[in-house]
């Protein structure tokens, strides 16, 4: 406009406001890693799935990548190809913990939860040092994190797919535990205690998967095994 001089200052005072301004806070990396089924999967869209929990209670930004439906074996193209192997839903890297389950869905859709000897012993030995789960939790070690194994919850509930499948989930989960016995930086972790068969508020309407009531029993469980 006529008769307004310029500012020739103006811009460098700007640069230097600039560069004075504190850097806008920068979400925290990861270091909190889930890998298995629907079980640390579910509520996840609202940021309330078992992980999530375990994440707000500890202060650890999480990265979730369990999956429903996923196995160890993923026998199915269809299983595998969105995620459904849980041996390869870990990336590698630095990591504080690993949250890890698995094993049921494999039960269910490999043997129907009977005859199973043949596919609990791939996925993990009867005295907890050999198959696909010692060796993932072998690999997780090996990079420097610790590992907290989850245990199945009792899944003799009706209706649910997964009842006649509760001895070869014991089983599983005594497996489990004792893998985690002989490896000091792994931690077995049992949901059971966390879901009351008895409770409805304790399961989402499906009865096989927790409400976010029991999946926030299960991540304070875990929480409190972590600290």
């Amino acid at each position: 406009m006529p008769g307004r001089r310029s500012r020739p200052w103006v811009p460098a005072l700007v640069a230097v406001l600039s560069a004075c301004s504190p850097e806008p806070p920068q979400p925290a990396a990861p270091r909190l890693l889930a890998l298995g089924d629907s079980v640390l999967a579910w509520h996840g869209t609202a940021g309330a799935s078992v992980p999530d929990v375990v994440g707000r209670l500890t202060g650890r930004a999480v990265d979730n990548r369990a999956v429903s439906g996923a196995r160890l074996s993923a026998t199915s193209p269809k299983v595998a190809a969105k995620g459904g192997d849980i041996r390869a839903q870990y990336p590698g890297g630095a990591w504080d913990w690993v949250i890890l389950n698995g094993g049921a869905n494999d039960l269910l859709a490999e043997c129907g939860c009977r005859a199973c000897d043949s596919t609990l012993d791939a996925m993990i030995g009867r005295d907890g040092r050999r198959g696909d789960i010692p060796a993932l939790v072998d690999r997780i070690v090996a990079d420097g994190a610790k590992v907290v194994v989850l245990g199945y919850y009792d899944a003799n509930v009706k209706p649910n797919p997964f009842s006649r499948c509760s001895e070869e989930v014991d089983e599983l989960d005594r497996r489990l535990e004792e893998m985690a016995r002989v490896r000091k930086t792994v931690t077995f972790v049992d949901a059971a205690p966390a879901m009351n068969p008895r409770d409805p508020a304790d399961w989402f309407v499906d009865r096989v998967h927790p409400s976010r009531q029991g999946a926030a029993r299960i991540g304070e469980r875990i929480a409190a095994a972590m600290q």
